[in-house]
Parts: C-alpha cells; structure tokens; sequence
C-alpha cells in the first residue's frame, strides 16, 4: 500500500518530470503523468502525494497540490464605519435620484 506523503516541490522541468522533497527531507521523483488533474508543477509548491518504490527508488504518485489556507485579519472598528459610510453616501444618492430628481 502506498504511504501518504505532503513535500515541496524541489524542481520540475519543461520536459514533464523532477523531484519532490519530503517533509522527512527525502527525495521523491515525481512524472506529470503522475499529477492529479493534469496540474502543473513549480519549484517551491506544496503538494501531497502517495509514495511507491520503483527500481530506481521512491517515485511519487498521485500528486496533488496543497491548499493553502491564508487567515486574513479581522475588520477593524473603523473599518466598519467607512463602509457604512460609503452605504449611507449611496442610499442617499439613490433617494435622491427617486425621489426628487
């Protein structure tokens, strides 16, 4: 059975294949025909994958990029303020357009 793996891709060129390296610092080769949904590898990107030996050593299959989940920081009071700001500019714009124009 195939171990789970998540790495960095260490290299991958223009002719279909490279490496991937392990979070365990080892190094995983790695085929496009081996990547899920036919994505495109680059250097430095987060993948999971599915570790299998081969004659010539640790082959990574089924290789799927990671989703990076980035935390955006919480509106400030002020914040909320301005687009209320902005909504009542708008409302006000609008009423008039309505009702007197």
């Amino acid at each position: 059975m195939a171990k789970k793996m998540t790495g960095i891709v260490a290299q991958f060129g223009t002719k279909g294949y490279g490496f991937i390296t392990g979070d365990d610092n080892e190094k995983y080769f790695v085929h496009q025909k081996n990547v899920f949904n036919k994505s495109r590898l680059r250097s430095d990107t987060r993948v999971k994958f599915k570790v299998e030996n081969s004659d010539k050593g640790l082959v990574a299959i089924d290789v799927k990029l990671e989703k990076v989940v980035v935390e955006s920081e919480p509106l400030t009071d002020n914040d909320i303020k301005a687009m209320f700001g902005v909504l009542l500019v708008f409302q006000l714009i609008i009423a008039y357009f309505v009702f007197i124009a």
